[in-house]
């Protein structure tokens, strides 16, 4: 019976452990009636990429393949910047905003109607989402990109505010 016990823990225990040395995503959507909060542990889902169907596990984009140095060479561009604004959009009452601060590059729309879209973007998770293209073949392992997500810092990526809805993308 003990042995039967021990070989049934075994997978939880792995599976445990992999959850608890990962990096979550936090993901919180709120409606005003709904409220839906899912952390979603960024190993969890490369292992659940690896069962899922061929069609899932590539991004065919072909047509990047003869752009990726130059996309490398802008990221370390941006990285060896000053922290600094890129640009800055005024139409009627829409806002739009660029800035780079420390290694995060930062998109801010602000709109008319209470709405709010602020992006962060880590500079260190867009060179990893770069190395997750296979030029050769041309697509992205969507594994590798999940993976990416690990070298975002703790903190929000992603928050969008329309009205009374709210969506927000955290690092933890």
């Amino acid at each position: 019976m003990m042995k039967l016990l021990a070989l049934t823990l075994i997978p939880v225990a792995l599976v445990g452990g992999v959850v608890a040395n990962s990096s979550v995503l936090l993901v919180d959507v709120n409606d005003g009636d709904t409220h839906i909060f899912v952390p979603v542990p960024l190993s969890l889902a490369q292992v659940a990429l690896a069962f899922a169907p061929d069609a899932v596990k590539r991004i065919q984009v072909p047509e990047l393949a003869e752009y990726i140095p130059h996309l490398e060479r802008v990221i370390q561009e941006l990285r060896d910047a000053p922290d600094a604004v890129f640009v800055t959009v005024e139409d009627g009452n829409d806002f739009v905003t660029v800035t780079k601060v420390g290694d995060l590059l930062k998109v801010s729309v602000i709109g008319g109607r209470n709405e709010k879209v602020d992006v962060s973007i880590p500079m260190a998770a867009l060179t990893a989402m770069l190395n997750a293209y296979d030029a050769e073949e041309g697509y992205f392992r969507t594994s590798k990109l999940v993976g990416a997500l690990r070298a975002a810092p703790s903190g929000q990526l992603v928050h969008v505010l329309d009205g009374n809805e709210e969506v927000s993308v955290r690092m933890w």
